[in-house]
């Protein structure tokens, strides 16, 4: 298995994995988009797991700064294709996301799960994460 930062050549995997491992229906050109751009920020970052030279799973993460904590880092996706659960790639990949965090003098790493994703959780506290607390998700489209 090898790791590396994702690319725009990546989005249909990055699509698929989306639909089929985290439900998520969004259109394929909308994905490229969105790819594109956050290829560009430097306080986010996407890296691919790749078997046999397959994407296999991704994560994003970014910086999380607030005035009430020191900077952290934010998992705001991680995602395996199902057919390689159990396999060492979700590992692998918060692994890249750590390394990460420690160049650039982070302190932690945070996340949200859904309350169904369970496996999830079991997942994240195996590999040294904690949970803190339930909250509410509120959310506003604004067109």
């Amino acid at each position: 298995m090898n790791i590396r930062e994702a690319q725009l050549a990546d989005a249909e995997a990055l699509h698929a994995i989306n639909q089929t491992s985290l439900g998520y229906d969004y259109p394929l050109e909308l994905t490229k988009k969105q790819l594109e751009s956050l290829l560009k920020e430097s306080d986010n970052k996407l890296f691919v797991s790749l078997i046999e030279g397959q994407v296999c799973g991704y994560i994003h993460a970014a910086v999380y700064q607030t005035t009430y904590a020191p900077k952290l880092l934010n998992i705001l996706a991680l995602a395996v294709a199902t057919t390689v659960h159990g396999k060492g790639c979700g590992k692998a990949l918060m692994t890249e996301v750590e390394h990460w965090a420690l160049t650039i003098d982070a302190t932690g790493i945070r996340l949200n799960s859904g309350e169904d994703r369970t496996s999830a959780h079991q997942f994240y506290e195996h590999i040294g994460f904690t949970k803190r607390k339930n909250q509410a998700n509120y959310y506003k489209m604004l067109n």
